[in-house]
């Protein structure tokens, strides 16, 4: 029994005492002790109308390396993301919702999107 306990003590200080160092990995695998530097951006998007333009900037955003965090809101026409600047930028970011098809203040999109065609592709399908 006294065995036992002692197991269990060393078991649990071990536990304790490893909750204290700090991950030093990256998502490549490599422990050379890059620290995240997370950041916060929010894009104006007047071109975002619905839950589906939200949806495919979510979606192409979140392709990005370092991207954390995306929320489109279409209501107030906002896209806020959360990123690893050691890995993107704010650029890349804005360039990622051009991809998209839609504007941002800091660039525009070749391709721009358009719900209604899009709605009439989709009906056309079906």
């Amino acid at each position: 029994m006294k065995t036992f306990l002692n197991l269990l003590l060393v078991i649990l200080l071990t536990g304790v005492i490893g909750c204290g160092k700090k991950n030093t990995n990256n998502s490549s695998g490599d422990t050379k002790g890059v620290s995240e530097k997370v950041e916060s951006v929010e894009y104006k998007c007047a071109g975002m109308h619905c839950s589906g333009c939200e949806e495919t900037i979510t979606t192409e955003v979140m392709k990005s390396e370092g991207v954390k965090e995306v929320k489109a809101d279409s209501k107030t026409k906002i896209v806020t993301v959360s990123f690893d600047a050691n890995k993107t930028n704010k650029e890349n970011i804005s360039k990622s919702i051009n991809a998209a098809g839609y504007d941002t203040e800091l660039s525009k999109s070749e391709n721009k999107h358009d719900c209604e065609t899009d709605m009439k592709k989709e009906e056309k399908k079906n």
